[in-house]
């Protein structure tokens, strides 16, 4: 980005100089050199604008490759239905929060070998 300002001050003196000149070809001259000066300034400045853009493609990119392996990971965890459970109409068994709910009536599962409001999923 120095560059840039640089070479935008610079101009800026080429120009202000071939405005003032007494002399037609010190204003040709420093019109020349302000033209290729602003060249040189635009050409930097859509590089280094190109650059940075190909960084933060670069960066995203890295960031949604660490995610989509988070939730591979999350997708091929084995998540056993409790033996309780199992073919219970009331199971959800989804994981909010990092904790898992097995059913409204006993969002934790039970302690017991018999659930007290299992029902059959048919």
């Amino acid at each position: 980005m120095g560059k840039t300002v640089l070479g935008g001050i610079c101009t800026g003196i080429a120009l202000l100089v071939a405005v003032r000149a007494p002399n037609q070809s010190i204003q040709v001259t420093a019109t020349v050199v302000a033209a290729s000066l602003l060249s040189y300034t635009t050409t930097s400045y859509l590089l280094e604008c190109k650059r940075q853009h190909k960084t933060r493609l670069a960066d995203a990119e890295a960031y949604l490759d660490f995610l989509r392996q988070i939730n591979q990971d999350r997708l091929t965890e084995v998540v056993s239905i409790p033996e309780t459970c199992q073919g219970c109409c009331h199971y959800h068994g989804q994981v909010y929060g990092g904790n898992r709910l097995i059913c409204a009536m006993h969002p934790y599962g039970v302690e017991e070998d018999r659930c007290p409001d299992w029902e059959d999923d048919r």
